[in-house]
C-alpha cells in the first residue's frame, strides 16, 4: 500500500474593481496530487491590474488559513524559503510556489491571492471567490 500526500491547488481570486477592472488570478496546475518525496511546482498568473501585491496561503485543518509568502515587487518574497517550500516572483504578475521533496505532513491545500491594497491611495473592497466545484 503507497501512501500519497495529497497537496490541493486552489484558486484563491481576489476581485477588485478598480474603475471596472477586475483582478483575476490563474493557477496552474489548478489541483496537484503528488507522493511524498515527489517536487511540485505551481505557477499563480495575475490579470487585471499592474504591480499587485501577491501571497501564498496554506490551510490545514489543524492550523487554519495561514500567510506564508508575500510579495510586493517582482523579485521580491519575503520569506523565499519556508520548510520545504520556497517562492519567487520571476515577473510583475506570476508568483510561483515550488518544493524540491513534500513530506508526508506537508499536506495542505495552498492558495495565491492578490491585491492592490498596498497602495495608501487605493481604497477598496475585496471578495474571495472560489470555483463552485470547491465549494
Amino acid at each position: 500500500m503507497h501512501l500519497y500526500l495529497i497537496l490541493s491547488i486552489l484558486t484563491l481570486q481576489w476581485i477588485h474593481t478598480i474603475s471596472a477592472q477586475l483582478i483575476q488570478v490563474q493557477q496552474d496546475p489548478v489541483e496537484l496530487i503528488v507522493s511524498p518525496g515527489s517536487s511540485l511546482k505551481v505557477s499563480c498568473s495575475i490579470t487585471g491590474y499592474s504591480n499587485p501585491d501577491l501571497f501564498w496561503y496554506q490551510w490545514t485543518p489543524e492550523a487554519g488559513f495561514t500567510l506564508v509568502f508575500t510579495s510586493r515587487s517582482t523579485g521580491n518574497v519575503k520569506p523565499s524559503e519556508k520548510d520545504r517550500f520556497k517562492s519567487s516572483r520571476p515577473e510583475d504578475l506570476e508568483i510561483v510556489l515550488e518544493s524540491d521533496g513534500v513530506g508526508e505532513r506537508d499536506s495542505a491545500v495552498w492558495y495565491c491571492a492578490a491585491s492592490p491594497h498596498s497602495v495608501p491611495e487605493q481604497l477598496l473592497s475585496c471578495t474571495k471567490t472560489t470555483p463552485a466545484s470547491y465549494s
